[in-house]
């Protein structure tokens, strides 16, 4: 079978469909996890914000706490803790990376 024929066949399955890579909200994740920041969402002025805290593409940081009936998102950052609402924790999404850490 020539190649543009294999593409053809592929394009038509449904095949090269892949789903892009979604992460998980902060006030979705697990708690007592060690999380990887993934995505700071929100606009310029938010980013500014979340930089402020510590909070930054790539960063290490671990969800200590959740409070229920929307509640605050409590989260540890280089040893600091922050606690954010959860529309403020909803804009940054995270990757989970180990199980419970103490």
């Amino acid at each position: 079978m020539p190649f543009y024929s294999c593409v053809r066949f592929i394009k038509r399955s449904g095949i090269d469909t892949i789903p892009k890579m979604r992460y998980l909200e902060l006030t979705k994740a697990p708690c007592n996890e060690t999380l990887q920041v993934m995505v700071v969402g929100g606009d310029l002025h938010w980013e500014k914000k979340f930089e402020s805290l510590g909070i930054r593409k790539g960063r290490r940081i671990r969800k200590i706490a959740c409070q229920p009936f929307g509640g605050p998102v409590v989260i540890e950052v280089n040893g600091s803790k922050i606690s954010l609402g959860r529309n403020i924790a909803a804009k940054i999404e995270v990757e989970v990376l180990a199980g419970p850490s103490r």
